[in-house]
């Protein structure tokens, strides 16, 4: 009965935090600006790139340029989403008082990027690099147990390119062939969730605590375990988001208007995902952490002026 009680605790809460980070990406969609403006200027570049000669250094620079951007972007706009869970802490008189705060938030954005730009450029390094093992990793355990599918890379680039050339390919496949492609789609999509799951307060802890990006890593790790269930919840909670918006944006590729519809509600929902885990971190990680540091401190306060060289029980004079 008080497992079940707990269980139900747990789910209550969590719901809390869903609506209320609804009501905070609503009250802030400014968010959703740098956002939008972000990915268009990459596409953008990646667009005068592909017309560049190709060359060793071409793609360095290409990478050194996508790299500061990216590091850049993330240490403003994550900022940017903490300050606007900051700011749900604040009481407002009046809608315009609460408006004008909540489009002050860009003033935070140059803010971030001093604070946090090398931050994110090891965290994306990392993060590239981990990703790099892992898959190394996953496709020599997914040889030694499940084996080779027996399709070559230019018959995967052919079926990607269209549903009608993935289609064939999947037809032209035996039933042996299709139970090892099944096999390594669940072990790639274990491997991913996985990585995924681990990560997922690693933003969070380097804006709200810790900035050298392996430490906060490890801290973001150990943050997950703290309150598993709820880690678990919120992470199955993101992966549903993931899949229904992915689904919509899947079918709706075949009308203009449906598309930018989709396109819409696809940076709503990063946005939101975005302010839910930074608000579960803020109110469940970082606020109670900062609770336990300042009652350490007050133990310390009140041993002010003690005598240090009295002496303690069992201890040897």
């Amino acid at each position: 009965m008080k497992g079940a009680g707990k269980t139900t605790s747990c789910g209550d809460k969590m719901i809390k935090y869903f609506q209320k980070a609804f009501k905070i990406t609503n009250d802030n969609i400014i968010l959703t600006t740098p956002l939008v403006l972000f990915l268009f200027l990459l596409s953008l570049y990646m667009g005068v790139v592909q017309n560049a000669p190709a060359s060793l250094v071409t793609s360095i620079l290409l990478l050194a340029t996508i790299l500061f951007m990216v590091s850049a972007f993330f240490a403003g706009w994550f900022y940017m989403v903490k300050k606007a869970v900051d700011l749900d802490k604040k009481e407002f008189l009046a809608d315009e008082e609460k408006a004008k705060a909540s489009f002050g938030l860009l003033k935070e954005i140059p803010v971030g990027v001093g604070e946090y730009f090398f931050s994110f450029i090891g965290a994306t390094i990392l993060f590239v690099g981990l990703i790099f093992v892992l898959l190394l990793a996953c496709y020599k355990l997914g040889l030694h147990f499940i084996g080779n599918v027996g399709i070559g890379i230019a018959h995967l680039k052919t079926a990607f390119t269209s549903a009608e050339a993935m289609k064939t390919l999947v037809s032209s496949m035996t039933s042996d062939q299709l139970i090892k492609l099944n096999a390594w789609n669940i072990l790639f999509l274990a491997v991913t969730s996985v990585y995924s799951f681990l990560t997922m307060f690693w933003p969070a802890q380097i804006i709200m605590g810790t900035k050298n990006p392996f430490v906060a890593l490890f801290k973001s790790i150990v943050a997950l375990f703290k309150k598993p269930l709820s880690s678990i919840v919120l992470f199955l909670y993101v992966s549903f988001i993931n899949f229904v918006v992915s689904f919509i944006n899947a079918f709706a590729t075949i009308n203009p208007i449906l598309y930018f519809v989709s396109m819409l509600l696809y940076f709503y929902f990063v946005v939101y995902v975005v302010v839910l885990v930074f608000l579960y971190y803020d109110r469940e990680i970082q606020t109670k952490e900062e609770i336990f540091t300042q009652s350490d401190s007050d133990s310390g306060a009140d041993s002010v002026g003690q005598d240090p060289d009295v002496d303690k029980p069992g201890e040897d004079q």
